[in-house]
């Protein structure tokens, strides 16, 4: 059996394609790193990597393996979050992955019903919009994935829940000349300064395309959002100190409307957002087959092939 540290290195070094940032990453020296790749090219009985001055290029051989590594690490864990809750003896833990966006609009209404029901669940919500939710989720780390799934291309593995679509709203404080406009389309909002949370490439496409699609939209792409947070708290409280304008979820900015901080700008267009949800086929247990069905009974979630 491969060990474990040198199923770890191979998979670093096929991601970040360097020595120097895969030992870092792996908090390992650089002597034990290369020692680790030097062990998982034997077990593999092939050259897996090119030694180059900075680089590490992948040979042919490197891919059929790094696969079956991928695999092996995900089944292991999986087997070790199964034993985990064998041997618990106190309630089981659902551990949800989530951009910010989601936050007040879906998990926090689920959650309230649940605990009303089990007041005894535990859950742990890790969210973050920059990471790609799935491999966690395949390697056991998450039970439950909520984010944008649209640009994932193998999700064959996985159970999935399409949301319905949620429109994109745009807020400002009080006073900001967006208020001032008749009509206000959403290209007039990405052509001035604001805050939200990571855009992933393909609403960087949408926007670039609002823009008009030439290289100067592509340009002002380039320097969006002048802002970046995950944290939407912060985000509606600059919106509500600043110029900026803030684009998330109407739930996200609910608040500071009523308090008078911050007032929706009315665009002539909307943009949704697609969210959908994800699970494992092979893992079930009841807090999240319970998330599971708050999903598909409260937010009209059809299952896709």
């Amino acid at each position: 059996m491969i060990d474990v540290k040198v199923s770890t290195a191979g998979l670093a070094l096929s991601k970040y394609g360097n020595y120097c940032a895969a030992a870092e990453a792996m908090g390992t020296s650089p002597a034990s790193f290369s020692r680790y790749i030097s062990q998982a090219e034997s077990f593999a009985g092939h050259t897996l990597f090119e030694r180059g001055a900075n680089d590490a290029p992948p040979t042919p051989a490197r891919r059929d393996f790094l696969q079956l590594l991928s695999r092996m690490n995900s089944a292991a864990t999986q087997f070790e979050a199964g034993v985990s809750r064998l041997r618990s003896k106190g309630p089981e833990t659902l551990k949800i992955g989530c951009g910010p966006l989601t936050t007040r609009t879906i998990i926090a209404p689920i959650l309230t019903d649940m605990l009303a029901q089990t007041p005894d669940l535990h859950a742990l919500i890790n969210v973050r919009a920059t990471k790609e939710p799935l491999e966690a989720l395949r390697m056991g780390a998450l039970d439950v994935a909520v984010c944008d799934l649209t640009h994932t291309p193998d999700l064959s593995d996985l159970d999935i829940l399409a949301l319905r679509k949620e429109p994109v709203s745009f807020w400002a404080r009080p006073g900001h000349r967006l208020h001032e406009a008749r009509a206000v389309s959403v290209a007039d909002v990405f052509r001035g300064p604001f805050i939200t949370a990571h855009l992933h490439r393909h609403w960087r496409t949408a926007i670039a395309g609002v823009l008009g699609g030439d290289p100067e939209a592509w340009q002002i792409v380039a320097q969006l959002p002048k802002i970046e947070c995950d944290d939407f708290a912060l985000v509606a409280e600059l919106a509500c100190r600043t110029d900026l304008v803030a684009a998330g979820l109407h739930e996200d900015f609910a608040l500071h409307a009523k308090l008078g901080h911050l007032q929706e700008i009315k665009t002539v267009e909307t943009m949704t957002w697609n969210i959908c949800t994800a699970r494992r086929k092979t893992v079930g247990f009841p807090a999240l087959d319970g998330f599971w069905s708050h999903l598909a009974n409260d937010f009209g979630a059809t299952k896709s092939a």
